[in-house]
């Protein structure tokens, strides 16, 4: 009888079949879930893979001129989508595409067959991905390209010398710009080479009114004593002189002009009769003492002997030269000084000791700048001539770069008289004009391959060779040797001696020079070309990436190459085409 009462317990104890029968039961679905997790993963990394191929292609569809028809651009899709997927289980719907602007909608899908669809009931998954590309609504761009034609871009760079590399890159971007549906016809273009100084066409704007015609700026006659006894009202009539009386048909008026008076030169201002040193004035190198001769560079007076690199005309003689007496015992100034000796001039020579051409207008080295044109040919004519010589001065290559895309300046409708091929620069936007079509949107795109340099002479009281900005120590008063403030530099730089404090006079006005262009909306690249065997120094390269309007616009190109990717980059940058969704 106990056997029967207990076992009725064991009965209710004993669950093994239960759980049996529970796991028989639970595996189907357990199967349904996995194999479904795995179909979808398969299908949403396909789906991924798909999103990325129709991105890209629907962007390769809007850098399709504009005159590619419907049929071309469907059979591009395809070809394209196939080529990123593989034909099989393709679907590339037909395109979407509307205009003004044209955007260009792209749907595509890949069939994907199912591992657990008998599981499931689900035989297919269908992976979708839609992409709408816009090509913006051509913009209008005033482009400055301010290039350094200084004498390291002789230099070699694999197989080609920068300065060849600069051609091909700017060559190159010239063609973009008018063969690229971003940019409107209206696009325009300025070239600015620059060394020391830079030039404007000298037969173009030899009277422009907003140059120092009448000697007026009280930096008109610096180097250049008493004009008045040699009848001289303006450096002009020494270029005048000097061309007709020595027979140098280079001696002319070169083109080049120095700075203006400091702030002035960092800022965009119209020059005004108000103010004389608005004005600009003419770049004359004067005649530095000796008698222009290989072995006669060397000019002693009570002080000492010193060396002249551009000696042009000889005053080193007892003798007299019409009303001028010749004294070669005068002190250094004011032999340099002395205006007489460009009355008649005597035994005047060019040649050259510091791979300048002596005379007037040396450290005036480079072609004349191009303002803001659409002609091609003009533009690749001025890359095609452009020559590397002499020193580097990026603040003046930057502040006429600004001056061509300036509508205050000296190529505005102000001084059209003065501009007799050029249109005026637009008027700035008050606000970035990234998504304004109607905008002009003004770009300078600085390119130098070295720093601010001031080529000093220690071996004359000047301290320095003749430059934009005159001497270290400009012969404004006979027989003064004491350190006189240039004011043309900042209040804290003006006292320069040596190579180190004429770099970071220079240096402080470029940094200047680049925050004011920025204030009103003027994008700027720059580009260090640094090469191996040339490079630029840490110094440098920040004084680059500061002025750039953002990190992403500074470039360093190490070789040739590197250079014209930089420029690529910059181009693709400016007319760049935009995912919609």
């Amino acid at each position: 009888m106990a056997r029967l009462r207990n076992a009725p317990h064991r009965l209710v104890r004993d669950r093994r079949g239960n759980v049996a029968l529970l796991f028989a039961f639970m595996s189907v679905p357990m199967l349904m879930l996995g194999g479904a997790a795995i179909d979808y993963g398969f299908a949403t990394r396909l789906e991924t893979k798909l999103q990325a191929a129709t991105d890209a292609t629907a962007l390769l569809l809007c850098q399709t001129p504009s005159t590619a028809t419907s049929a071309d651009l469907n059979t591009m899709a395809q070809t394209t989508m196939i080529g990123a997927m593989g034909a099989t289980n393709l679907v590339v719907d037909p395109l979407a595409i509307t205009s003004n602007p044209r955007q260009i909608t792209l749907s595509a899908h890949k069939l994907s067959t199912t591992f657990f669809g008998k599981l499931t009931g689900t035989t297919r998954i269908n992976p979708g991905a839609t992409s709408q590309c816009a090509t913006p609504i051509p913009k209008t761009f005033e482009i400055a390209l301010v290039l350094d034609n200084t004498g390291s871009m002789a230099e070699s760079s694999g197989g080609q010398s920068k300065l060849q590399a600069v051609q091909q890159a700017a060559t190159n971007f010239v063609n973009y710009v008018y063969t690229n549906s971003s940019f409107s016809s209206a696009t325009r273009i300025s070239i600015v080479p620059f060394a020391g100084a830079v030039a404007v066409n000298p037969t173009l704007y030899r009277y422009a009114s907003w140059i120092d015609q009448n000697g007026q700026s009280s930096y008109h006659w610096t180097n250049v004593l008493q004009p008045s006894g040699s009848n001289f009202t303006s450096r002009f009539d020494i270029f005048t002189k000097l061309q007709s009386a020595s027979s140098m048909s280079s001696w002319g008026w070169g083109g080049c002009l120095e700075m203006l008076s400091y702030p002035l030169n960092t800022q965009d201002v119209a020059p005004s009769s108000g103010n004389k040193d608005s004005y600009f004035v003419p770049l004359f190198a004067p005649d530095e003492p000796g008698d222009a001769s290989s072995t006669g560079r060397y000019y002693s007076d009570t002080t000492g002997t010193y060396y002249s690199y551009n000696s042009y005309i000889d005053d080193d003689t007892s003798s007299n030269i019409g009303n001028c007496p010749i004294n070669k015992n005068l002190d250094y100034d004011s032999s340099l000084g002395r205006a007489c000796k460009y009355a008649s001039p005597r035994n005047a020579t060019s040649s050259s000791y510091v791979g300048i051409p002596n005379g007037p207008n040396f450290g005036c080295t480079t072609q004349p700048l191009l303002p803001l044109t659409s002609d091609q040919t003009a533009l690749k004519t001025l890359i095609g001539n452009m020559a590397p010589l002499g020193s580097t001065n990026i603040f003046e290559g930057l502040m006429w770069g600004w001056r061509t895309l300036s509508p205050v300046s000296v190529f505005s409708t102000s001084y059209a008289s003065s501009n007799p091929t050029a249109s005026a620069p637009a008027a700035y936007t008050t606000t970035s004009s990234s998504s304004n079509a109607s905008a002009i949107n003004k770009i300078m795109i600085l390119m130098t391959d070295g720093t601010n340099s001031w080529t000093v002479n220690p071996n004359a009281p000047t301290g320095s060779l003749y430059f934009a900005a005159g001497y270290f120590q400009n012969a404004n008063t006979q027989n003064t040797k004491t350190q006189t403030p240039n004011s043309r530099l900042p209040s804290t730089n003006q006292n320069i001696s040596d190579t180190n404090s004429a770099r970071s006079a220079l240096d402080a006005l470029t940094a200047t020079a680049c925050t004011n262009a920025k204030a009103v909306n003027i994008s700027i690249y720059t580009i260090g070309f640094s090469v191996s065997t040339d490079p630029i120094d840490a110094a440098g390269q920040t004084l680059l990436k500061n002025c750039a309007s953002s990190a992403s616009q500074f470039f360093i190109a190490n070789t040739s190459d590197d250079l014209i990717a930089a420029f690529q980059k910059i181009q693709s940058s400016i007319g760049a085409l935009r995912l919609t969704q």
